[in-house]
């Protein structure tokens, strides 16, 4: 698995890891969704097709997939819906990340997670 949870007296941490960044900011998706709902995604359906294009400043990798983190998080929350990220590109001179891919139902409502925020 490319992510897996660390211990946190409080808060839930995961360390993620991918061989290049764009695959990095697919598994961030994988490994937040498995982490916001305490379970492994099995085969998600339904949904349509969309587009995420967030922004940070210009050269912050780190606060590029904060941003990231928490716009996936706001529409699990608003819409009860997930991202599933199958194209990925990060222009970090500009600060910004675009993701197409497909959007499904939540397989369940609720989420461990309040907010993504840096953790070291």
């Amino acid at each position: 698995m490319p992510w897996r949870e660390l211990e946190h007296p409080a808060d839930l941490r995961l360390e993620i890891e991918a061989e290049t960044l764009e695959k990095l900011v697919a598994e961030c998706a994988k490994a937040f969704y498995s982490a916001a709902s305490g379970e492994e995604l099995g085969n998600i359906s339904g949904g349509g097709f969309g587009e995420i294009d967030v922004r940070s400043s210009e050269g912050d990798l780190g606060g590029l997939l904060v941003v990231w983190m928490n716009e996936l998080l706001y529409r699990l929350e608003t819409a009860r819906e997930i991202f599933l990220p199958e194209t990925v590109e990060v222009d970090l001179k500009k600060g910004c990340l675009i993701s197409k891919g497909k959007w499904a139902p939540a397989p369940r409502p609720g989420s461990r997670v309040k907010a993504v925020t840096y953790g070291g």
